[in-house]
């Protein structure tokens, strides 16, 4: 496709000077249209799929991480379409393919989560061709689970003397994630802060490798979520995350663990905190969590 224009009058060395523009414009159009078609990977969604015995399958993959064996072609947003430059058509290449999540719910942090495993796939490219890969992938080997509570028949959590509000079980329609039960503390003026931390779990965390808390959480206000490192002496509570008010609507969130497992190297072992101070907002608040578990490496 071109154009046409008429030029005015001028010098002899701007005509020519425009000439040798327009041979390099329509030069640089022909190698665009002689270019290689990429081929183009199609991945509609990433599916977890555990095994018994791992917890809940809730989950929240939002991009596809893809390496080569040599280098790292991106992150790209589900449902993505990952273009590929084809070398010799019908030339079979290895690629990695890796969940990627919000580590601690924040966008500028995303990251493949280490403990999703990641998927080895071999493809024949060819220029302008496609394929659609649909992934289900669950723990990488290596990880192990330590359940928290997913309130489906208890509830780990016990409240602190000065709390005036807690955490209770609770089973009622339109408030339980999933299965029959989901923890849930409501805050007002006569019951304006709750602290609680899991009673004598005793988690003992991997400070040498990936160790993170997945959760799912609803909430109308505030509140944060830690670890308390214990030893023989004494505890250190420690708020890792303020989570905002999500609206009421459940969310799942990956929250890295690592930096405070690695900071408390003298903790023999850690609970998991809860805590909320009622803002106001409105007569009564509340927060709900459900699915707690710490996957780390073994």
């Amino acid at each position: 496709m071109g154009y046409f224009c008429r030029p005015e009058p001028r010098a002899v060395n701007q005509i020519q000077a425009a000439l040798l523009v327009g041979t390099v414009l329509a030069a640089g159009c022909g190698k665009l249209r002689d270019a290689e078609v990429p081929h183009r990977i199609h991945v509609p969604e990433w599916s977890v799929v555990l095994e018994d015995g791992q917890g809940s399958a809730s989950a929240r993959v939002e991009e596809v991480w893809v390496y080569t064996p040599t280098d790292v072609l991106g992150a790209f947003p589900l449902p993505a379409d990952i273009p590929v430059l084809v070398g010799e058509t019908g030339e079979v290449v290895e690629l990695t393919f890796s969940a990627g999540i919000r580590a601690n719910g924040i966008a500028a942090t995303r990251k493949p989560y280490p403990p999703y495993a990641a998927v080895p796939v071999e493809l024949a490219l060819s220029e302008g061709g496609t394929d659609t890969l649909s992934f289900e992938a669950g723990y990488a080997e290596g990880f192990e689970v330590l359940f928290v509570e997913d309130f489906e028949t208890a509830n780990r959590f016990a409240e602190s003397v000065t709390s005036t509000a807690e955490v209770v079980r609770t089973t009622a329609d339109g408030q339980v994630f999933e299965g029959v039960g989901s923890g849930r503390a409501e805050l007002s003026a006569s019951a304006a802060t709750v602290w609680a931390q899991t009673n004598e779990q005793q988690y003992p965390l991997n400070p040498n490798g990936p160790c993170w808390l997945e959760f799912d959480y609803a909430c109308t206000q505030s509140f944060a979520i830690g670890l308390n490192p214990q030893n023989l002496i004494q505890d250190n509570p420690t708020p890792i995350l303020v989570l905002n008010s999500s609206d009421g609507a459940w969310k799942k969130i990956y929250l890295d663990l690592g930096p405070v497992v690695r900071s408390e190297t003298s903790a023999a072992w850690f609970e998991v905190t809860l805590e909320a101070v009622w803002d106001g907002s409105a007569e009564t608040t509340w927060f709900a969590v459900d699915n707690l578990k710490i996957v780390q490496a073994e």
